[in-house]
């Protein structure tokens, strides 16, 4: 099944979800996350039993499609993350089905949400993981705020995303973000064996052992997807964040 952003492949039990907008770096717009939901929900009613989430191209995903914001307006993100990126976050971490993330290059902002919100995570060695959003007057989002400060530790994800900083494949996997780390092309090849290995397993034991690792690790996800919502939206109202809109449409506008 193609959507217009998402492709969905089903065969011998494994849904494999792409995100094919390859010529943005798979950044996201919120047409792009109502079809990663829909392809959840498509994979769970396919007779699947393990998904495998990646990006086409040279990136897992750019975080979120700035460009598809109206440049003379205040936008609403709060609304974005509640109507469309949130509800994402939300199904993976409570779909039956187990979540293999492949990242196969850069993962930046909401995107990093979405690869931690997976049950298991491998990287491409070329990969890398980046948090831009106080750099554009906004707060991280997406379950960012929980993710990376339980998996990570408080200091290492304060540095992350207070200053900006890439973080590599091999920091990635030595912080506890990412089971393993491969030669690119080895990525693709090593994350179908992991789909193929769990979609061997008993599905309800697999549902269940997802349920106790998500009330041990993120009881509280509710709450912290609110109030990321909540304080996004503040922030998308803030005349720091529209000189930080403005400033991306000029160098766009330079470009072209």
């Amino acid at each position: 099944m193609t959507w217009d952003d998402v492709r969905l492949e089903i065969a011998d039990g494994i849904a494999r979800i792409t995100v094919t907008r390859a010529d943005k770096l798979n950044a996201m717009r919120d047409q792009t996350a109502d079809e990663l939901l829909a392809a959840i929900r498509g994979a769970e009613q396919g007779g699947a039993r393990a998904i495998l989430l990646t990006g086409e191209g040279r990136a897992f995903g750019a975080g979120y499609d700035l460009s598809t914001l109206d440049p003379g307006a205040v936008p609403d993100l709060a609304r974005v993350l509640e109507d469309h990126f949130n509800p994402v976050v939300r199904a993976m971490r409570s779909s039956p089905l187990p979540i293999v993330a492949a990242v196969n290059g850069a993962c930046a902002g909401a995107s990093v949400g979405l690869a931690l919100a997976a049950d298991i995570v491998i990287a491409a060695r070329s990969a890398f993981f980046y948090e831009p959003f106080v750099g554009i007057a906004l707060v991280p989002d997406a379950g960012n705020t929980l993710f990376l400060p339980r998996m990570a530790g408080r200091i290492r994800a304060s540095a992350a995303m207070l200053l900006g900083d890439r973080i590599t494949a091999e920091q990635a996997e030595r912080w506890g973000l990412v089971w393993q780390v491969v030669e690119p092309e080895a990525l693709l090849p090593e994350a179908m064996a992991i789909c193929a290995r769990l979609a061997e397993r008993a599905p309800s034991a697999l549902a269940m052992t997802k349920q106790l690792i998500a009330r041990a690790s993120d009881p509280d996800l509710e709450p912290m997807l609110n109030m990321e919502r909540d304080l996004q939206g503040a922030a998308g109202r803030s005349p720091d964040m529209r000189a930080a809109v403005d400033k991306f449409f000029a160098a766009r506008k330079a470009r072209e």
